[in-house]
Order: structure tokens, then sequence, then C-alpha cells
């Protein structure tokens, strides 16, 4: 079957806005133009959806909230309960799948790739668990002001590498104007090290963005703004991590010199979002996506995960 004939109107309407802004050098306006349109075509679950549920929207004061003036919030090994656990759990999944990573060359990101199955978090709940815990949904709910959809999950690993291509040069992500991924380093991560290195939302200016989605942004551009020395890295003990806006926030990251990296990692998006489609594509070391169908697996402890999903 053509792929086409399997893509809706809609997307491919999305598809085409995509491609002639980004051609012209205007990649902000063809998400806007993208969210727009799903708006319009979708208001009454927009607007169900800009209005959390009171039990997601009541946040215990035992949670810190995600600056939304600068975009972001760290946290230490200590800061969540679960984190000592999901950092075992990391490096369970690596040492089980440590064997498939000698060639990094077949993943779609040398630098940077996911290695978790769905068979991970079957033996490993406390990830999905983690990522729809009540801390962190009431955080993210909190930052994005609306119910979020849990996108993608997965654990990174970053090979040593002396490249800078992809996501290694400074720029924020397109899925929406707004997101929040979070980052917990399963390893130490220090010098050489590959850190997730960003500036915040304040200094990251619309004409940053623009060019971040690009992907047309130079280190020494970003140097005269912010030096590198002050530019915020995710660096620290295993356990330790970032909650940010990866749209609203330049960054770049897997730049591993001297040492392998692995993350766990999880995202957080708007609804409507601006992902496009990608029917009958699977791409080695691509995120995993979170579907009802995955969760449906799993032995969460949210009753009310799949709000997040749908």
């Amino acid at each position: 079957m053509d792929i086409t004939n399997r893509i809706s109107l809609g997307d491919r309407l999305d598809r085409w806005v995509f491609k002639k802004c980004f051609r012209v050098g205007w990649p902000l306006l063809a998400l806007r133009l993208i969210l727009a349109r799903r708006i319009v075509w979708s208001p009454v679950t927009w607007l169900h959806h800009c209005w959390p549920t009171p039990t997601v929207t009541n946040t215990s004061s035992s949670v810190e909230s995600i600056s939304r003036r600068e975009g972001y919030r760290l946290f230490a090994p200590g800061t969540f309960v679960e984190l000592s656990e999901i950092v075992a759990a990391c490096r369970e999944i690596f040492n089980r799948h440590q064997a498939e990573i000698t060639d990094s060359t077949r993943f779609n990101k040398p630098y940077f790739y996911n290695i978790l199955t769905a068979e991970d978090l079957k033996q490993h709940p406390i990830l999905m668990n983690f990522a729809l815990s009540a801390a962190v949904i009431e955080a993210v709910t909190d930052y994005l002001g609306q119910t979020p959809r849990l996108h993608s999950i997965g654990v990174f690993y970053s090979a040593v590498n002396d490249s800078i291509d992809g996501s290694q040069m400074y720029h924020v992500d397109g899925d929406a104007l707004s997101q929040i991924k979070c980052f917990v380093n399963v390893w130490d991560v220090g010098a050489g090290g590959g850190a997730f290195t960003f500036l915040p939302k304040r200094l990251s200016s619309i004409s940053l963005r623009s060019k971040g989605l690009l992907k047309a942004i130079a280190d020494e551009e970003v140097a005269r703004l912010l030096p590198e020395a002050d530019q915020i890295k995710v660096v620290g003990s295993a356990g330790s991590g970032v909650f940010v806006d990866t749209s609203r926030c330049l960054h770049q990251g897997s730049r591993a010199r001297t040492h392998p990296r692995l993350v766990f990692q999880f995202q957080y998006v708007t609804r409507p979002d601006a992902l496009l489609t990608q029917p009958g594509r699977e791409v080695a070391g691509g995120h995993l996506l979170v579907t009802r169908q995955l969760l449906g697996g799993l032995s969460l402890t949210n009753p009310q995960a799949m709000q997040f999903v749908t």
C-alpha cells in the first residue's frame, strides 16, 4: 500500500507547511501553523486538555516547580526516592544490551542512541512508573499549563566520539512550541563525558530558537551570548539530572570525548504537538514511543496513567 494513503489529509497538510516554511527559513512559523491547524480541527479535545483535572493541578508543597522563566530545574540524586532504583535498572539494561552496541554506526545517531526495549520496561517497571509518578506529572503540568502527553522514553548511550553533528550542535527541538524532557545520569558525568549542555530559556531568543530549529548555530555565536564556562552542564554523580524545556532552551549534548555517557530520558509534549507522523518507519536507536498498547503490558502504579498518553 502507498504510504501516503495511510497519512490523513491534515497530516499531509502539516508536512507541506513544514517543508515550505523550513525551506524559506521560517521554522517557528511552521510549528505555529501546524499547532493552529490541529487546534482548529479538534477544538473540543484541545479545550479538554487546557483544564487539567484537580488531582493533577493540586501540586503538593513537596513538589519543586520547573522555573517558567528559566525553563529548567536541576535535581540531585536524593531528590526523588526512585532515582537509585532507576540507576540500578538502567545499568542492568546496559549490561544486557552491551554486546549489541559494539557497532554504533548501525544506529540513526552513532553518538546518541536508545537501547531500551518494551521487554526491558516489563522487567523494570520503575522506569515508566517514575515517568508517570505524581511528583513528575505535577511539576510538568504546572510548567506546561495543561494535561501533557508522555510521548517517548529511552535509555540512551553516547559512545566516545570526536564529531559535532546533528543534536551535538546547538539546537532546539521542534516537537512542540514547549515541552519537557527529563534526563537522569545513570553513570557519573564529568569533563569529557558528553554532558547535556544548555542555555536558560530567558537567553534563548526567538532568533536563536529559529536558527536552532535549522541547526545553523556555531559554537562561537553561542559563546558570544554566554561563555562556555557559564553554560549549564548537567554533570554530577549517578542519579543527578534535569527537567528542561528543550523547545525553549538552546542545547547540545553527547560530545563524549573521553568517557561514554548513559542517561535515562523521557519526554512530555503539549497538546497538540507538532510531531509529524512516520508510518511504517522504525529508526534504529530511536526513542521508544509511549502508547496505550505499550502501557497495557506494564504494571503501573498510577491509576490515571492513560490520560497522559492519549
